[in-house]
């Protein structure tokens, strides 16, 4: 249980260290540059310490740990700007949604229908998904600009699932044996994307970008780390529950009680939403 508590406050630390970068700083690309530059070296450390033999690994280990860097990056990219145009509390609250995908997945490549709980619970995701993602064009405190930023967060709910689609895809076809070799492979990709953008773009890292980026990338890597160590000593349903109900109240305290971000009534109701979502979702089934 304890494991699962720190991933829990390891995620939510990503969301809000975004947060804050983001009213210092412009640059993304170098915020998440050294993100993936921590983590990657923390997913090193950890390899050469399991006394990983690289020639062994297969190739596909390395595809896959390729391909998830690649949604990594895209997933953090969208969820950094939605958290600066949209606010902590609604990004990574709908941020959990991506936990639908999966399931959809599943559904269609594999016909493995969810429960009755699960299949109410993507339900109640899509509500709340439309509630945050879609206000209405008469609601007087939405603007066009409001509308259109909101929109955004509907691909960062998609890039998000199909990330968290490819641990699985991993244990289904890879070596989890190699699972160290798939981890470092994921962060160096995501680390290589945004360095060849941090060049296309000129952007010159600022200490903030150098102080939170590094924070994130240990938040990053120590909240997949620890859940990993929870799923070994507690129940799936338990861990993926927990971490993802655990995550949405402690950023939502947070950004209303510490920083003061203000919410609609409308936000207020649909992050009640996700939360039951996810409980349903993640119920065994």
């Amino acid at each position: 249980m304890v494991f699962l508590l720190l991933a829990t406050i390891a995620s939510a630390g990503n969301a809000l260290t975004m947060k804050f970068a983001g009213t210092r700083s412009d640059n993304a690309w170098s915020l998440l540059l050294f993100n993936y530059l921590a983590a990657t070296v923390l997913s090193a450390a950890s390899a050469f310490r399991a006394k990983l033999v690289f020639v062994q690994v297969a190739p596909l280990t390395w595809a896959l740990g390729l391909v998830a860097g690649m949604l990594f990056v895209a997933t953090f990219a969208l969820l950094q700007h939605n958290v600066r145009v949209n606010g902590a509390t609604v990004s990574s609250s709908l941020f959990r949604m991506g936990a639908v995908i999966p399931m959809v997945l599943s559904i269609a490549l594999f016909s493995e229908y969810p429960s009755l709980a699960g299949a109410c619970g993507i339900a109640v995701a899509i509500a709340a998904t439309m509630l945050l993602a879609i206000p209405p064009k008469d609601e007087p405190t939405v603007d066009m600009i409001r509308l259109s930023a909101r929109r955004l967060l509907i691909p960062m709910v998609i890039a998000g699932g199909l990330a968290d689609t490819m641990p699985k895809v991993f244990e289904t076809i890879g070596n989890p044996a190699h699972e160290e070799a798939y981890i470092l492979m994921t962060f160096a990709t995501a680390f290589a994307t945004c360095f060849a953008m941090l060049m296309r773009e000129h952007e010159r890292p600022t200490r903030v970008d150098i102080a939170c980026g590094t924070m994130l990338g240990f938040f990053n890597f120590f909240s997949t780390d620890l859940m990993l160590r929870a799923l070994i000593e507690l129940p799936a349903y338990v861990v993926y529950t927990g971490f993802s109900m655990g995550v949405v109240p402690i950023v939502y305290a947070a950004n209303v009680l510490l920083m003061h971000e203000r919410l609609t009534r409308r936000d207020h109701v649909a992050i009640a939403l996700v939360i039951l979502a996810l409980a349903l979702i993640n119920l065994p089934g």
